[in-house]
């Protein structure tokens, strides 16, 4: 039997890429930096510094971002894409998530960080409807 389907990490309902896994336990390029990055039209995936403003065109620009309690997390994000509905906020399109050090220089995510994320989005991910339309977010509150 050929069994050619991705591998994945499964720890409780949080699933992680064997590929994201890769890249971060080992087959980082020396002196590159990595992310995570997310987005209605794409699924998690690890991103290096250069790619950031691709993804996040005001990732450059912006200090829109909101800190993981007790860690070095950031979760950068277009202010112009938040809903605020209900007494909540949604981010509604795409979101990186970086690792600061002391000083504040961007420093690449371990397993660990991406795991923390994920669970994050297992907890604070939405659907809402408007018109038919389905509109992925994560409730930020």
């Amino acid at each position: 039997m050929n069994n050619t389907a991705t591998r994945m990490i499964r720890s409780e309902e949080i699933t992680i890429d064997m590929r994201i896994c890769t890249i971060l336990a080992g087959g980082k390029k020396p002196g590159e930096v990595y992310f995570a990055a997310i987005a209605p039209d794409m699924e998690l995936t690890v991103i290096t510094l250069d790619e950031a403003p691709d993804i996040l065109p005001c990732f450059d620009e912006s200090d829109a971002s909101i800190h993981f309690p007790d860690t070095s997390l950031l979760l950068c994000y277009n202010p112009a894409q938040v809903l605020k509905m209900a007494g909540k906020r949604y981010l509604t399109g795409p979101v990186i998530l970086v690792r600061a050090n002391m000083d504040g220089n961007f420093i690449s995510l371990t397993i660990d960080d991406v795991y923390r994320f994920q669970k994050f989005l297992a907890s604070h991910s939405v659907t809402l409807m408007a018109d038919d339309q389905k509109l992925p977010c994560i409730c930020i509150v």
